[in-house]
């Protein structure tokens, strides 16, 4: 099989500027899907994500606070001149708070010191890495085992247990990936092009599936940062505080729907930053490359219907071939593969019949803005939700912590909105295009 084939690095803008479509054929001549080239508007970096992200987390914990020991200082004949009774915090659990939620801003901050020497080699960017990665967090493991010392002598045990709780549930979820601790996404030597994943736009199917692999991974292992982050951080942020409130009177339900408002912000947010627009697009680029198989559902009168797709019956007597994986399947196809037939959907088609991952991975991202639309209505109901209940919140805190959650959200709802309008119309010109090339490719035919 002759593969002609381009790489694209970072979702392939460069070589995609200078033709808007490129066409690959294997040796049957069986088209390869076309790409249209993703605007390179600016997205916002590593650090100012970790920092918008660090900077929320710690004023939603400063807001619990607030909500829990707020005074009575409005009332006409109180005494009280102050708005919130500091003493009574624990100053080591706002330490252990800030240094744990400011982990990967700050060593997203000691990574970027390596660009002040840019005379540093290869191999010398690896051991200031290495360096950086091993010595940072060792430093931020003892002063987080310092604090939680401190509070352990001031409190009992099940407080200090339920401090440290959720970084045993990391060790179970990730292992000892000190990098999964330190960054939201993890890199790949090799397989990486300014913190993005590589797209190679090959003909050969083994090449297709190998990187359909490890997009697959890549995937996962972000989609579980952002599931552990968002939890971890309404954790410290929003349940802590309230964890070592002791002999202190505070509205309950207000306090865990701040945590709830919380998680639901970080969620989205981590959202938004670990899936950004130009990372789908090229998830959304090999899938279009990998294809999708539908399963046929055999009729005692000799047809076949498709599972699940909505197609019209297909007679079994049509040419039935058994499938071989070093071969570019069109639209149409119809295959054999342990004992069960497959009817090829995608305009071409290299995915493993039956294999449900490479089926779940053509589905999701076949159409990414749909991601992105579920994500905006899903902020927007975060909103209007608290712009709702602020207009009911009565004490002066509960507006606080609520206008501030609803203003920061605004941020995000910006950002996904932005890339759902923009992959909307992208992929409805691109799925345009690709309904006039096949009808016009019937029509010469």
């Amino acid at each position: 099989m002759r593969a002609d084939a381009q790489n694209e690095g970072n979702g392939g803008s460069g070589a995609a500027a200078k033709n808007t479509y490129e066409r690959y054929n294997n040796a049957d001549g069986a088209p390869m899907p076309k790409h249209i080239p993703f605007p390179d508007y600016p997205n916002s970096s590593e650090l100012i994500n970790e920092l918008v992200m660090f900077l929320f987390i710690t004023f939603a914990a400063a807001m619990q606070f607030i909500n829990i020991y707020r005074t009575l200082w409005w009332l006409p004949e109180s005494n009280i001149k102050h708005t919130v009774n500091v003493y009574l915090i624990e100053p080591y659990l706002i330490a252990f708070i800030v240094l744990l939620m400011s982990r990967r801003f700050l060593f997203s901050l000691l990574m970027r010191g390596q660009d002040l020497f840019k005379q540093l080699s290869c191999k010398q960017r690896r051991i200031y890495k290495y360096v950086i990665k091993y010595s940072f967090s060792t430093l931020l493991l003892l002063l987080l085992s310092f604090c939680v010392y401190k509070i352990y002598d001031r409190s009992s045990f099940i407080p200090v247990f339920l401090l440290v709780y959720p970084l045993v549930i990391y060790l179970l979820v990730f292992g000892f990936q000190i990098e999964s601790f330190l960054r939201s996404s993890c890199e790949l030597e090799g397989s990486y092009f300014n913190g993005m994943p590589m797209h190679c736009c090959s003909s050969c199917p083994n090449t297709i599936r190998d990187e359909i692999d490890v997009l697959k991974n890549d995937f996962n292992i972000r989609f579980k940062q952002i599931v552990f982050t968002s939890l971890l951080n309404a954790y410290y942020a929003g349940l802590v505080p309230c964890f070592f409130a002791v002999s202190i009177y505070y509205n309950i339900m207000w306090t865990y729907q701040h945590a709830f408002f919380v998680w639901l912000s970080c969620l989205t947010m981590a959202t938004a930053f670990c899936f950004p627009s130009k990372y789908s697009d090229i998830l959304h680029r090999a899938s279009l490359h990998l294809g999708y198989w539908s399963r046929l559902d055999m009729r005692p009168n000799g047809a076949c219907s498709s599972i699940g797709s909505g197609n019209s019956s297909v007679s079994s007597t049509g040419p039935t071939a058994v499938w071989k994986p070093a071969s570019v399947w069109i639209q149409g196809s119809v295959v054999k593969f342990n004992e069960e037939l497959f009817s090829c959907q995608g305009p071409v088609t290299v995915a493993q019949p039956g294999n449900s991952s490479h089926s779940r991975f053509y589905k999701l991202f076949r159409n990414p803005s749909i991601i992105y639309m579920v994500l905006t209505e899903m902020q927007a109901a975060i909103v209007l939700t608290g712009i709702v209940v602020l207009y009911h919140a009565v004490e002066w805190h509960f507006v606080l912590s609520l206008s501030f959650v609803t203003l920061t959200n605004q941020f995000t709802f910006f950002k996904i909105m932005r890339d759902y309008l923009v992959t909307k119309r992208i992929y409805t010109a691109e799925a345009s295009i690709a309904e006039q090339t096949k009808t016009l490719s019937t029509s010469n035919n």
